[in-house]
This record gives structure tokens, sequence and C-alpha cells, in this order.
């Protein structure tokens, strides 16, 4: 069996046991291998088998019974919004479609910025636009996004419609993310945000603001995201 050294073999157990059961390999009901047969398979030990099973049993793709083993449950499916990696990295293949809703457009950063801004950040101004992301033709994802408006010729005249942004960044510009930070909210949704997600005004909505660091000197990225979890759970691997 080949091994990849790249990622924790219990968190290789967790992704293999998640896509089994995603493409239906495993259905709700049916029992998972034995923690020895998941051993012998992955040539590891009970308490890294224990440790995935324990991550997708809080993850609701399992449940755990004493005497009887791990028995499919069904799950939601998960949002990894919280991955710096992209919202569609984060998603992934799940039919999702995504909407422009404001196209790119140059503007001055507006008042009172959630972050600092540094000097050559505000006289290059941003690059702001809004987009509506979609799974199985479900509204589930609002973002803004601003851009520090440096060394990005022609970004407005770029098409982001179904195609990831830190993928046209990286083809187009060489633009790399190398670190983030984040906050997260729970919030009532507001009239505007309640339309667009097709929900009630003030239903619960996680509101999340993110800025994003790249190989490129002062060009950062800012989001603002809105997510309807009523079907999904957040998720991430760390």
């Amino acid at each position: 069996m080949h091994k990849e050294t790249s990622i924790p073999l219990y968190q290789k157990l967790i992704r293999d046991l998640k896509k089994q059961v995603d493409e239906g390999k495993y259905k709700k009901g049916d029992l998972l291998p034995s923690e020895n047969e998941l051993c012998r398979a992955y040539n590891t030990t009970r308490p890294t088998v224990r440790q995935a099973l324990k991550e997708l049993s809080g993850m609701g793709y399992i449940v755990r019974h004493h005497g009887k083993g791990s028995i499919v449950a069904e799950p939601k499916m998960g949002l990894g919004i919280l991955s710096i990696s992209g919202t569609t990295a984060g998603i992934g293949n799940k039919n999702l479609t995504t909407e422009i809703l404001d196209k790119p457009q140059k503007q001055d950063w507006p008042a009172n910025f959630f972050y600092d801004l540094n000097d050559d950040e505000l006289e290059a101004g941003c690059i702001y636009f809004t987009r509506l992301r979609y799974i199985d033709g479900t509204p589930i994802l609002f973002e803004e996004t601003f851009i520090s408006n440096i060394d990005l010729p022609r970004f407005t005249a770029r098409n982001l419609e179904n195609r990831s942004l830190f993928k046209t960044l990286n083809e187009n510009y060489k633009v790399e993310i190398k670190e983030g930070e984040q906050k997260i909210w729970a919030i009532g949704a507001d009239k505007n945000i309640s339309k667009l997600l097709n929900l009630k005004t003030g239903a619960p909505i996680v509101h999340l603001k993110r800025k994003l660091k790249t190989n490129v000197k002062n060009l950062h990225i800012y989001s603002w995201l809105y997510s309807n979890t009523g079907e999904y759970y957040l998720q991430d691997s760390f």
C-alpha cells in the first residue's frame, strides 16, 4: 500500500472513509470495517484508528456503538470555508456554482475599514467585487472581496464566474497565499443577506472576516463571508 507522508495517517484515514461514504460505498446504517481491520489495512495502531473514528463521529459521519462498531450516519455535507486555501478548495466538488453580483471594479477603500491598511494600500485603492455561491442550486455563501490594487493589471477584465479567485491570481499574476487571519461571528441575517441566501430576516448565519497575506508586498485579500449553514456544517483540517 502506497503511503502518503504529507499528512498524518489518521487524517488520511478520515479522508478515505469520508470519500467512501460520500461516494456511496458505505450507506446510512452500514457498518464500517472494524478497528482491527482498519489497523491491518493501513498498517497502523489502534490509537490512530480510534482518533480517526472519533473525529468522523464528531463530524456526524458515523455513530459509534460499544460492542457493535462504527455505523454510518446520515451526515450533512461540510463547508470548508475556514480554510485559507480558498472557498472553492474548501467546499470542493459539490456542484458548486458562482454568480457574480458586482463585477470587479477599482475603488477607494471604504471608510472605517475593518482591518488596518498601510500607506501603500491606501494610495493604491482596492478592487472590489461580490459573489454568490450555490451548492446544488441553493444559495449558501455570499462573499464581498477587497483586493489591494497592487500589480494586478487588467484584473477587472477577468471573468470570475465559476472560477477560483486564488487560481486566477496564481495563473495570471503569480500571486500565492502565504498566511491569513480570520474572525468569526454568529449573527442574524439582515434584510439584504436574508434575501440573497433565501432566508427569513434574522435567521442565524455565520459571518467571517478574513485577511490573507500573499507573496506580493502589500497585496492583501480581504473577504467578508456570510454563510447559510442550515444544511451544512463548517469543517477544516489542521
